[in-house]
């Protein structure tokens, strides 16, 4: 048993709001209106990384801009010299890039932006570099005019990937060196008032091929020209242990000194727990071991991961997709998107905590009360008891989510659309300390959340939770 002991009356720190970090996607692109359903659902995202693939704006046999295309309309199926990228696994939608653009922008505080397609082309000589640097800084240019809290611009997407374009770290810091350039002259030109910034290299599986990163560094180490810039580093990782992302970040810390590179901010800009699947378990899976990797971010400084994705294909991203769209037109959250949720709902500042928490238990408190958070990411059933002290109320309620393979999960057990509470209950405070326990056994992959507040049930019993009775849904 994990036994954690919280004294809720010594605050840490405020509590940094993980779930504001979030990814979208052009390959499977939900509704116009779903940006503004998840705000509602989880809060104003801090962050959103969106799309521009530069072969849908921008036609390279005629040079013609396409400044609104709708978004995954392949017009290259039949050039032979257009690189096949990952047109495959695209499904045309019906939003135009202007409705998701838009959307995400008047939603979010900033837009991060990748821009990619085209690595390929470049490579061949098909396209020179300078007609890359031209384009890219013409698109930046357009887009940022429109959605002014566009700030981070990332170039290229996991490029060595052939899918994503298959070329080699020269190459894409040739590439980067081009939009780093574009964004100089574009901050230059305009006078922002959020300059553009800009980062990289989003390649993925960093700790199984850590030569490619040391590259990357070797590379902007290397690079003599006087306006170098790089405002932030990104990499992805998907992998089901999530403590890799701290060998990572100690990894990186030695070698940015060693190469004397600026110590910056670090996007994991996409995190898995799980691989690419259409396996309806996997999202509790998934969810779980996000939750643990967030959580354990908080102790890596300047680290901010973006869970992928708010929304994606189920038939084969059903281990990431948040939400699915109904046939009704209605959104349905999956076991990530209720993790979303409850690091939505956790309170203002961290609580001081003491025991063998390892990266799977938060708690926070505030004026109104307080939140903890239990994740278990393993395939076994796991215990926990949760030690609150100095709690300032004689008599409190606590209301209980869990998602597991029967609750709060529409994949696995009964249909839902949200997370609902599973139990209420009213406690009285005890003892010289002043506290409650609360002890539980999370299922395999399950992950809970418990509401610790003012006492406002009524209820002709002192307590519910003793005597085994749910009055789950009474308000």
């Amino acid at each position: 048993m994990v036994k954690v002991q919280i004294d809720v009356s010594k605050t840490v720190r405020e509590w940094p709001r993980l779930e504001r970090y979030q990814n979208s996607t052009l390959r499977y692109t939900p509704p116009a209106d779903f940006p503004a359903f998840w705000a509602e659902k989880h809060g104003r995202p801090r962050i959103m990384r969106c799309w521009v693939t530069l072969d849908e704006v921008w036609d390279y046999r005629t040079d013609e801009y396409f400044w609104n295309y709708r978004i995954g309309v392949n017009r290259y199926e039949d050039d032979p010299q257009h690189h096949e990228y990952d047109w495959g696994s695209t499904v045309p939608s019906e939003v135009n890039v202007q409705d998701y653009l838009s959307e995400h922008s008047r939603t979010s505080d900033e837009i991060l932006l990748n821009l990619r397609r085209y690595e390929k082309e470049t490579q061949r000589g098909i396209l020179s570099l300078d007609k890359y640097e031209e384009v890219v800084e013409k698109v930046i240019e357009s887009y940022k005019n429109l959605y002014p809290n566009i700030r981070y611009i990332e170039p290229c997407n996991e490029s060595d990937y052939l899918c994503f374009g298959g070329i080699d770290t020269e190459h894409y810091y040739k590439l980067y060196q081009r939009a780093y350039r574009a964004v100089r002259r574009l901050n230059e030109r305009h006078g922002y008032s959020v300059p553009l910034e800009i980062g990289g290299s989003a390649i993925n599986a960093v700790m199984d091929r850590p030569h490619l990163w040391r590259e990357f560094l070797q590379q902007l180490a290397n690079d003599r020209e006087e306006n170098r810039q790089i405002n932030f580093y990104s990499m992805h990782d998907y992998n089901g242990h999530p403590k890799r992302l701290q060998v990572f970040y100690e990894m990186h810390q030695a070698w940015i000194k060693e190469l004397g590179l600026p110590d910056l901010p670090i996007f994991v800009d996409e995190y898995g727990f799980t691989q690419t699947t259409g396996i309806w378990t996997d999202s509790l899976k998934n969810a779980s071991g996000v939750l643990s990797a967030m959580i354990l971010s908080t102790q890596l400084p300047g680290m901010r991961i973006f869970p992928w994705c708010t929304f994606h294909n189920p038939s084969y991203q059903m281990s990431f997709t948040q939400y699915l769209l109904l046939e009704d037109g209605q959104y349905a959250s999956t076991p990530n998107g209720n993790a979303m949720r409850m690091l939505s709902m956790l309170k203002k500042n961290e609580l001081e905590m003491r025991g063998e928490q390892q990266h799977k238990i938060v708690a926070t408190g505030d004026e109104t009360g307080y939140a903890l958070l239990a994740t278990n990411p393993t395939d076994k059933p796991a215990a926990v008891d949760l030690m609150l002290h100095q709690i300032r109320h004689d008599h409190v309620t606590i209301t209980q989510y869990r998602v597991d393979a029967l609750n709060n999960n529409r994949l696995t057990g009964p249909a839902c659309t949200e997370l609902q509470l599973t139990n209420r209950w009213n406690e009285w405070v005890k003892g010289t300390e002043q506290g409650i326990d609360i002890r539980e056994v999370l299922e395999p992959y399950g992950f809970a959340l418990w509401l610790v507040e003012p006492y406002k049930i009524a209820s002709p019993l002192p307590t519910t939770h003793s005597l085994g009775l749910s009055v789950n849904g009474v308000q």
